[in-house]
């Protein structure tokens, strides 16, 4: 029997800026080679840069073209609410079961052994650094990386005369602090897309 294998991971659960996107992807066991084939892995390997994006981009593409899939965009706003009632772990669940509903599968895996330990039975399994372990998990993380920099590259587009090009990814680093400050010193008010439930120390008093 030809079972069907659903992978899901995260892309952006760290970040100070933009959402936080979880994928799924569904896959005949019989078609995990494809993706092996296709040069498929963890989003992380293939680097930030554009060459990076580019591959992520074309992946991406082919892996929606072919298989079942399922993308939810977790907004600042969401975040900030969960992480203020120190529920992240619980929207990361609840994210999840929906797209174990969405995309009914033989077997589930998903990324992080002790975050989605709640969700564990007979036919959903959680594995740390699942992305390296399984290929429908690393299809997953592939849609995730590749939604959450396209999202995030829309909500810098409006900045890109004034202030240039926004580095950092979102991250907590020095190139997002720059980006940040200015906003603040220029607008008079943390970006739309700051999570402003990030108690980020080198930002100092707001």
């Amino acid at each position: 029997m030809n079972k069907t294998e659903l992978g899901i991971d995260e892309a952006g659960r760290g970040p100070v800026l933009g959402p936080m996107v979880m994928a799924g992807v569904r896959v005949l066991q019989s078609e995990l080679s494809t993706l092996e084939e296709w040069g498929v892995k963890d989003s992380k390997l293939f680097g930030s840069n554009a060459r990076g994006q580019a591959r992520r981009e074309e992946l991406a593409d082919r892996i929606m073209a072919n298989f079942s899939y399922e993308l939810i965009v977790l907004t600042p706003e969401i975040i900030d609410e969960h992480v203020r009632e120190h529920a992240l772990n619980r929207l990361e669940q609840n994210t999840a079961s929906v797209i174990i509903t969405a995309l009914p599968a033989d077997e589930v895996v998903l990324d992080g052994a002790t975050l989605f330990q709640p969700l564990i039975n007979r036919t959903v399994h959680a594995v740390n650094k699942a992305d390296r372990s399984h290929f429908s998990v690393a299809a997953a993380s592939v849609l995730a990386k590749w939604k959450r920099d396209a999202l995030f590259k829309q909500l810098c587009q409006p900045f890109i005369e004034s202030f240039g090009e926004i580095c950092g990814g979102g991250y907590a680093n020095s190139k997002t602090l720059v980006f940040v400050e200015w906003h603040l010193e220029n607008k008079g008010e943390l970006p739309s897309f700051y999570r402003k439930s990030y108690n980020w120390k080198a930002l100092g008093p707001i």
